[in-house]
């Protein structure tokens, strides 16, 4: 069973950041640039202001999520005096602060594979956690295949934490078809937390197994690290 900042230094007054990305858009890695200012006439240059701090967080139980911030760098100290009559430069102004990076480090085609989970029997159960976008996939099996009255169901539950709001969407694979489907509309968990549940007949003979590719998607909220860390659980046999 189972199983994005770089800093570039740039010219005085130049600052450029990148913004957070929502859901699974496409965006270049976010990172900033900054440079201090210069002293005034007669004095010397100011200083360069400070460079950011990243810090990059990962996710446990197999997902691989990161985001990061800066905080602001000091200005530089204010140019002396040259020859007496010349007041000193003031000092550059202090980094800026980058956003946090919520982009998904992976596509639906390229999904995390969560192994898979009885449909019917027993309560297989896995828990993944993280902070930015990403995709997943579970395969549910038919154990009980010569049953006529069993029916196979799936949960998938996503809780968010205080101050963000991340998407639960669900994408159902067809029976009989051995592979994920990344072009069937997808379906938006309920409730809070968001859960989204299926359940289907057991035929009685053919397998009624069936995969379901799960996104999770950051819809709202600024926190980074561990403050912005879901919990996603995935359950099989729920009805």
């Amino acid at each position: 069973m189972h199983t994005p900042g770089r800093h570039l230094l740039v010219p005085a007054l130049l600052l450029t950041l990148a913004a957070c990305a929502n859901g699974t858009d496409d965006l270049l890695p976010g990172y900033e640039e900054q440079a201090g200012g210069g002293g005034s006439a007669g004095g010397g240059e100011g200083g360069a202001g400070g460079r950011d701090a990243s810090a990059s967080s990962s996710s446990s139980a197999s997902s691989s999520s990161s985001s990061s911030a800066s905080s602001s760098g000091a200005g530089g100290e204010g140019g002396e005096d040259g020859s007496g009559e010349g007041l000193g430069g003031e000092g550059g102004g202090g980094g800026a602060v980058a956003e946090c990076d919520y982009a998904a480090p992976n596509t639906c085609a390229g999904a995390e594979d969560l192994g898979s989970v009885s449909g019917d029997e027993g309560a297989d159960s896995w828990t993944v956690t993280g902070t930015t976008s990403e995709w997943f996939k579970v395969y549910v099996v038919d154990d009980e295949q010569f049953l006529f009255t069993s029916t196979e169901s799936f949960r998938a539950t996503l809780t968010s934490p205080p101050g963000m709001n991340f998407d639960l969407i669900v994408y159902q694979g067809d029976l009989e078809i051995n592979a994920p489907d990344c072009f069937r509309s997808g379906v938006r968990g309920q409730g809070t937390p968001e859960s989204f549940t299926a359940i289907w007949d057991d035929r009685g003979g053919p397998s009624d197994d069936l995969w379901f590719v799960i996104e999770v998607r950051h819809v709202d909220g600024t926190m980074c690290g561990e403050d912005a860390r879901w919990e996603l659980e995935v359950k099989g046999n729920v009805d």
